[in-house]
């Protein structure tokens, strides 16, 4: 029998996820971002990661359109951040002196990983879509992550 959606959403709130922001181009050739924490890894050869991206997310055509989307892992530090583009008006970019990926996708200043991936599949997931890819490029940082538990913000320890 299926539960409804206030219970899952209790359960699955004791599950602690680091938190990113998803950027993709636009068809006009501007970016767009989103905060997520439904991504992960999902192969080693090839290295693949999938992000879980809501319907009626204003990134949603970006994220499953493109031919490829950038992960920025947040450090524990960057809640505003990830508040910033968890805001659906606050989900472009202004580009002005931020690091690209070789594909020219923006990094986030601060972040403790990027990753530069180009999308595999599109797969239907509920109100959501799983996009999946191929990581081409990565570089990493040093850092705590920046957590979501219990409904909030939290900080990660090494």
């Amino acid at each position: 029998m299926p539960i409804d959606g206030p219970l899952f959403r209790h359960a699955m709130s004791r599950l602690a996820t680091g938190v990113t922001v998803l950027v993709a181009r636009e068809s006009d050739g501007g970016f767009i971002g989103m905060t997520a924490s439904a991504v992960t890894s999902l192969s080693l050869d090839p290295p693949m990661v999938l992000a879980c991206v809501g319907h009626t997310a204003a990134a949603h055509a970006a994220l499953t359109g493109g031919a490829a989307f950038g992960v920025n892992v947040l450090a524990a530090d960057q809640e505003d951040v990830s508040r910033r583009y968890a805001d659906r008006d606050a989900q472009r970019f202004d580009g002005a002196g931020m690091a690209r990926t070789p594909g020219g996708l923006p990094r986030l200043p601060g972040a403790l990983a990027w990753l530069e991936v180009r999308r595999a599949a599109v797969h239907p997931g509920g109100d959501h879509s799983i996009v999946t890819g191929v990581v081409e490029w990565a570089a990493a940082g040093d850092g705590e992550p920046l957590l979501y538990f219990l409904g909030g913000y939290r900080r990660g320890a090494r």
